[in-house]
């Protein structure tokens, strides 16, 4: 249900409850993953990258067809201005009509381009210069992510690819193919160097940077 600050008599205490519900709640995930590796709020807070995902979930609500005009008309050129000095300045570029699970990790800024089409699954790594994209000359179609996938530094994933559950990309590999859920990948372009069994997925670890 859409909340109007205006309009809605519960008044705005009540919509800014919403908002915690829908924005916060996948952000507190994101933060979790720091966590996790033992970094404190302190680190976490001084991390750019923990301000782009901030931004990029902060889209996703403003942009939200369940959002009152107001929200929309004050929210969106706002975020379009935060979201231009984030690629200009940090060269991030994540854009918000990507479906990105909670739990997204990304340990350092820079050089990250996520296409629109995008789909990221819970709990994903993505190291710095990684680009999820189309193959170009006006080709649709761009990579989804399952759940628990690392994408390894200047890593290029290309096309309307699958990537399976706990596969793993690694550093400098193009990949244009689908994954199998469990596979470690690498080269140009990338070939499957090792595969885990559905056990081994399962009792696997979340991945680390």
């Amino acid at each position: 249900m859409a909340c109007d600050v205006l309009g809605d008599k519960r008044g705005p205490v009540r919509c800014l409850n919403e908002l915690d519900a829908a924005l916060v709640t996948e952000f507190k995930e994101d933060l979790g993953r720091y966590r996790a590796y033992g970094e404190s709020y302190r680190r976490i807070l001084l991390n750019p990258a923990v301000w782009c995902i901030f931004w990029y979930r902060l889209g996703r609500w403003v942009y939200s067809p369940d959002r009152n005009l107001l929200v929309r008309c004050l929210g969106k050129p706002l975020h379009l201005i935060g979201a231009t000095w984030i690629e200009a300045f940090l060269q991030m570029r994540i854009n918000v009509r990507a479906e990105i699970g909670p739990g997204l990790l990304i340990a350092h800024c820079g050089g990250i381009t996520l296409h629109p089409e995008v789909v990221i699954g819970r709990h994903c790594d993505i190291a710095h210069h990684v680009t999820l994209g189309t193959r170009g000359g006006g080709s649709h179609g761009a990579p989804k992510l399952g759940k628990n996938v690392y994408v390894g530094t200047n890593a290029v994933l290309i096309g309307p690819i699958h990537v399976g559950d706990g596969a793993r990309i690694a550093a400098n590999s193009l990949v244009n193919r689908d994954v199998p859920a469990g596979a470690t990948v690498m080269g140009v372009p990338a070939v499957v160097v090792k595969q885990r069994t559905v056990k081994e997925i399962a009792e696997a670890p979340e991945v680390a940077v």
